[in-house]
């Protein structure tokens, strides 16, 4: 005998998937959204604040995900996509341009490098950077995961690294300083570094991985520092990137990953 669904539960991931489409949405807009009458999508929102999956927006009637929502995805996308869409396109990358590369993505509050070309890039003098923690407010693919994330992930996240004890989130107290940078990064397209901590060796550009609004992860492309200015890293690496991350996207959108 099949077991008989359970509509609730069904109810509860609409109105959820709704919200992460939005970022923050009102009760009205995902009642209409999903179909449902208000006061069921009040009691799932309800019940999603009280596990901590959502928090209140603006007004008492709007809400946003919460880094918990991440959670539910823990396992599926990174694995999957990476090895089958941005590993091959990294490597051809690297092919291209000599430099190495790396794909990150968000774990808890740091940028988690989960493949890379360092190991087949001819001009790479890094090793055994799988599994490196980075941080976000001063790696490229830091910068780039907050300056394109939804608003409301990327507070979520600027709050968590505020209260952090890491010297390398003391940026984070200052709003007006982070704010330029985010809004910089996003004006230009790219997250940028020339040198400084805790890399002063290299310079390196990061970019998005977007699908459906949201930042699956960001890719990189990595030079010495020592022996190419900032201006000539971007001239030989920014196209190439953009091209690379372009092809992911429309990958992962044809549903290849």
């Amino acid at each position: 005998m099949q077991p008989k669904p359970i509509r609730a539960l069904s109810r509860g991931l609409a109105v959820l998937a709704a919200l992460n489409r939005h970022g923050t949405a009102s009760v009205v807009t995902l009642a209409r959204e999903t179909g449902l009458s208000r006061a069921t999508v009040y009691r799932i929102m309800q019940t999603l604040l009280d596990d901590g999956y959502v928090a209140r927006g603006t007004t008492e009637d709007r809400f946003i995900p919460r880094l918990r929502v991440r959670e539910l995805a823990e396992g599926f996308e990174d694995e999957h996509w990476i090895s089958a869409v941005a590993k091959p396109a990294l490597a051809a990358l690297t092919a291209r341009i000599l430099w190495p590369s790396d794909v990150a993505t968000l774990e808890g509050t740091r940028m988690v490098i989960r493949d890379t070309t360092h190991r087949i890039a001819p001009l790479s003098i890094d090793h055994g950077m799988v599994g490196r923690r980075l941080p976000m407010l001063a790696s490229t693919v830091g910068l780039a995961y907050l300056a394109f994330a939804p608003e409301a992930e990327r507070e979520a996240l600027l709050a968590l690294l505020a209260a952090s004890n890491d010297p390398a989130d003391a940026m984070a107290r200052e709003p007006a300083r982070v704010a330029r940078l985010v809004a910089a990064t996003r004006r230009r397209g790219y997250g940028l570094r020339q040198g400084g901590a805790p890399w002063p060796h290299t310079g390196s550009i990061g970019l998005p991985i977007l699908l459906n609004g949201r930042v699956l992860g960001c890719i990189n492309v990595i030079w010495m520092a020592r022996v190419v200015r900032q201006e000539e890293g971007i001239r030989q690496c920014l196209e190439p990137l953009r091209e690379t991350a372009a092809l992911i996207e429309s990958r992962l959108a044809a549903g290849e990953g």
